[in-house]
């Protein structure tokens, strides 16, 4: 009797430890399909692109022509996105090149030639779209002028024309007085000072990451020099910047412990920058660090 009785019980334990078993597997499995629509999503987009890096690289239109290449990048400091992407032909050294100004959407990383970029434009789109002048930066903000610059590249206007909004036409006649900087050249502003509010100076603009296609807030990359013989940086939505042409430097509103307990910046955060609207201040690790 005694050993029916342990025969039942061990059959009931070899049960139970059957059915964990079964639960263990499937809460593992779901685990991991969790994990990998996380990286599917995250993979889905493109990391960042250094403006310096984009700097001289060849750009192509969409017969597979060499268009020129790119020369400078204008963002709108107050919303913090790239706007459009400078590209040259011709001159020397840069000298009396010949300019033309592409909205961010037409342009792409998707070439299968290396170090190449493409614009979406035709042949004859290409060389019916205006010239550009450096001199003309501030005609960007004019909506008109963007919605011709739409049409040129067969795009929406909207995208360009809310862009361009927050730098309104009435700001042409006000610039010298407000304190407020709208459109600017990428190379402008890296190399910029950025103090905190004390005006003690936290770092320079070493670089910013952009991307195309979908609008996506653009990141200041901040170095704060050598401090205990180890440079820091930092990664700063460029909105977060506020800029006065008194002194030329632009102001950040953090202090020492916001600095020292910065997160680390990682392509997740990336990924959900596109509908990021806070300040946040990220540590950024170059591949030197």
């Amino acid at each position: 009797m005694a050993q029916a009785q342990y025969i039942r019980y061990s059959r009931g334990m070899l049960k139970r430890f059957a059915a964990i078993k079964i639960l263990l597997a499937l809460s593992l499995a779901g685990a991991l399909i969790c994990a990998r629509v996380a990286l599917a999503q995250t993979n889905a987009v493109s990391p960042p692109l250094k403006a310096r890096q984009l700097t001289g690289l060849k750009v192509e239109n969409s017969d597979g022509q060499k268009v020129g290449t790119v020369r400078n990048l204008v963002l709108d400091v107050k919303t913090g996105r790239l706007r459009y992407v400078v590209i040259g032909s011709g001159g020397i050294l840069g000298v009396r090149a010949s300019l033309k100004v592409v909205p961010s959407r037409a342009m792409s990383t998707a070439t299968a030639k290396r170090q190449t970029l493409a614009v979406n434009a035709t042949a004859t789109q290409w060389n019916h779209a205006p010239a550009f002048k450096l001199s003309e930066l501030l005609s960007l903000a004019d909506p008109n002028h963007a919605r011709e610059i739409s049409r040129d590249f067969e795009m929406s206007p909207t995208g360009a024309i809310v862009a361009t909004n927050s730098a309104s036409t009435t700001k042409h006649a006000t610039a010298a007085n407000s304190p407020v900087l709208e459109l600017k050249f990428a190379s402008d502003l890296i190399g910029m000072s950025v103090v905190n509010q004390k005006q003690e100076k936290i770092g320079e603009i070493m670089d910013l990451l952009v991307s195309f296609g979908e609008p996506r807030p653009a990141f200041a990359i901040i170095s704060s020099g050598r401090l205990f013989h180890r440079e820091h940086h930092y990664a700063v939505p460029l909105n977060a910047l506020s800029a006065s042409t008194r002194d030329g430097k632009l102001t950040l509103s953090a202090d020492t412990t916001t600095l020292q307990q910065a997160p680390q910046f990682n392509q997740l955060i990336w990924a959900a920058a596109a509908g990021m609207t806070s300040n946040q201040i990220y540590s950024y690790s170059t591949p030197e660090d």
